[in-house]
């Protein structure tokens, strides 16, 4: 589980409640239901007219990938490839029939059952559409998080506005005049913190576990193209060495 997720979240709402608190302020004024349910609730009915009922639920269905570690497209990751491409020298393209599929990604599975299959005349069309259609999904999906952080701003604003009216229709009861402004501002930093704290950095992580996985992909895709036409470990490992990212390379950029 990836806990930077929830620590950011955290962290980000602990911050702004203790600015408040330096600053003065009862952080129990930030509560405040009726801008929520405006924000929220505006926000959610506007990417749902924008979307299908399939991509808003598969978008929803993303969310778990905010809270998982991304896949990494590391050495072990060209390691096993090499060591298919050594399997496919000695014995043939046959030796995929009784490979063992037990850490195999279905990805990579499909594309060893087309060599096995003898159809790796198709292998590069297969898999590449099917890499097409997982990146065409998944960001289409992914970015209902980005309609929603353009939005709940905007969301916000109307909230502020209602409170406004709510302030000018009560010109005359001071005691209903603090409620109304109340709502005004809070839902324009509800609108703001939604949009920033949550709807947006969630596209980002989304997107990111997305990009990952494709370069995970591709690198398969491409490893088994390079089996397919019976090419070396050594060259295999050549032609993609260049596209492994090792962790401590990522970790230093």
């Amino acid at each position: 589980m990836d806990l930077l997720t929830v620590f950011g979240v955290v962290f980000g709402v602990a911050a702004i409640v203790a600015g408040v608190s330096l600053e003065g302020g009862n952080f129990t004024s930030l509560f405040q239901l009726e801008a929520f349910v405006i924000v929220l609730g505006g926000t959610l009915g506007a990417v749902m007219i924008q979307n299908t009922w399939a991509r808003f639920y598969d978008g929803v269905k993303l969310l778990r990938f905010a809270f998982v570690k991304a896949r990494q497209v590391d050495r072990e990751s060209l390691s096993v490839l090499l060591e298919w491409g050594d399997q496919a020298k000695l014995n043939g393209l046959l030796v995929f029939e009784s490979i063992e599929a037990n850490g195999i990604s279905p990805f990579a599975k499909r594309g060893l059952e087309l060599l096995a299959n003898g159809v790796s005349a198709v292998l590069e069309d297969a898999l590449q559409r099917e890499v097409d259609a997982y990146e065409r999904n998944y960001l289409a999906a992914a970015r209902i998080w980005q309609q929603a952080g353009g939005y709940a701003p905007t969301f916000g604003i109307l909230g502020a506005v209602l409170g406004l009216i709510q302030v000018t229709g009560h010109m005359l009861e001071p005691s209903q005049l603090g409620q109304g402004i109340a709502v005004a501002f809070v839902a324009t930093l509800y609108g703001l913190a939604l949009a920033n704290l949550v709807f947006l950095p969630l596209f980002g992580k989304i997107r990111a576990q997305v990009d990952s996985e494709l370069r995970f992909r591709r690198l398969y895709l491409d490893g088994l193209l390079a089996i397919s036409r019976k090419e070396s470990p050594h060259t295999i490992e050549t032609r993609l060495a260049g596209d492994v990212r090792e962790r401590s390379a990522e970790l230093l950029g």
